[in-house]
């Protein structure tokens, strides 16, 4: 095997992980890539190794360090200063606790009636065919993150076009994808200005009043985040619905079994969630010290990226991992660990939970329009998904 090769590696056949991963899992589970920077990384491959790593606080998030390895040259969505999942202790752990009541299991409870009628509303809508990535997919998550942050009548069109251009990987240069994140920044911005007059009761009005003693957000921090929260809770979510729905469809008799055996459906979605977050990680960790992991030695300095997606499917951790099985007992690891857990892990599963509930009850016989190997995919963004999904409702 080369000492390098090129990362990101894109995607496989119809979406699938690329090969190399479970190359490297057999052959070099700790082995080094070369990243879009021109700096090198150690990428983990296996399950043990990226839980390690994804735990350790040994490792550091904050890229922006002097000196530090990056993934990406010049601008970068996953450089940004102000970013939780960037930031390392103290000012990762101040954060975190002002921001620490917003999704909580309590809170996205309470979101659940309300999820079910915009999904039932939207799919009723829908004629017999239809593209369920560019009718359903994206246009629901959109209603829902517009809902829970408390600021309706947003321009879906511009944020839409501003979060593909960056997360691009090819198509755009960097002055076009900063340019992006510089109108959608300022959008941001105004919507916090309007928001500070007439707070309301959405989670944007959370954060602006978020408190811990004297402490509070900054305008940069609210920005920042409150652009990230707009960016996960719209293109992660469409593109978990998109993947999910078709490999559930791909063949039929997924979604027939939730159908006919609902309560399968949580145990379905954290399945789900482990296979169908497919893709490269643009994320590093740094080791701030010597750190022995199962498969080797990353000496202080050095990058490491956590490879998720190939964890999620290491056949010693996930027996027969292909398959689907609602009744799996380990954990996937496609919200992180430790300090960095995801946020909006709950709702992210809630939205999933009562999407597919609402489909299999409303829509017991939707299947596929087409063949799933005619489905296109995307191509030059981080986000691999369904470009088109043609189904049927009747």
């Amino acid at each position: 095997m080369a000492d390098f090769e090129q990362y990101p590696f894109g995607p496989g056949p119809q979406g699938a992980l690329a090969d190399a991963y479970a190359v490297r899992r057999d052959k070099d589970p700790l082995g080094t890539v070369r990243l879009p920077s021109g700096c090198t990384a150690y990428l983990t491959t296996t399950y043990e190794d990226t839980l390690a790593v994804l735990g350790d606080p040994r490792f550091g998030s904050d890229i922006n360090r002097p000196g530090s390895p990056t993934m990406f040259s010049g601008f970068s969505l996953f450089n940004t200063p102000g970013m939780l999942a960037t930031m390392d202790p103290p000012e990762h752990t101040r954060l975190r606790r002002l921001l620490s009541g917003v999704f909580t299991p309590r809170q996205v409870n309470a979101w659940r009636p309300r999820l079910r009628a915009l999904t039932a509303e939207l799919i009723d809508a829908l004629p017999a065919e239809f593209d369920f990535v560019r009718d359903f997919a994206f246009p629901l998550p959109v209603q829902v993150i517009c809902d829970v942050m408390g600021v309706p009548g947003i321009d879906t069109g511009r944020v839409r076009a501003w979060s593909d251009a960056m997360l691009s990987t090819s198509s755009l240069s960097e002055e076009e994808q900063l340019g992006a994140a510089m109108e959608f920044h300022a959008y941001i911005a105004e919507l916090i200005a309007e928001h500070r007059d007439k707070p309301g009761d959405g989670l944007l009005a959370t954060m602006i009043q978020a408190r811990d003693g004297e402490d509070r957000l900054s305008e940069e921090e609210l920005v920042t985040n409150t652009l990230i929260l707009f960016l996960a809770g719209h293109e992660t979510t469409g593109t978990a619905l998109s993947r999910s729905l078709l490999r559930l469809l791909e063949p039929r008799t997924g979604y027939q079994r939730l159908v006919e055996e609902p309560g399968l459906i949580e145990g379905t979605v954290e399945e789900l969630l482990r296979l169908e977050l497919v893709g490269d990680s643009p994320f590093l960790r740094v080791a701030r010290q010597d750190v022995e992991l199962p498969s080797g030695t990353v000496r202080e300095g050095e990058a490491v990226i956590p490879g998720v997606s190939s964890a999620n499917v290491d056949p010693s951790a996930f027996p027969d991992p292909d398959t689907l099985r609602p009744e799996r007992q380990t954990a996937h690891l496609s919200f992180g660990r430790g300090a960095h857990f995801c946020l909006g892990a709950n709702l992210a599963r809630m939205e999933l939970q009562e999407t597919l509930g609402v489909l299999t009850a409303r829509q017991p016989n939707l299947r596929l329009a087409g063949r799933a190997d005619d489905v296109p995919w995307t191509d030059g963004i981080l986000t691999v998904r369904p470009a088109k999904l043609l189904v049927r409702k009747d």
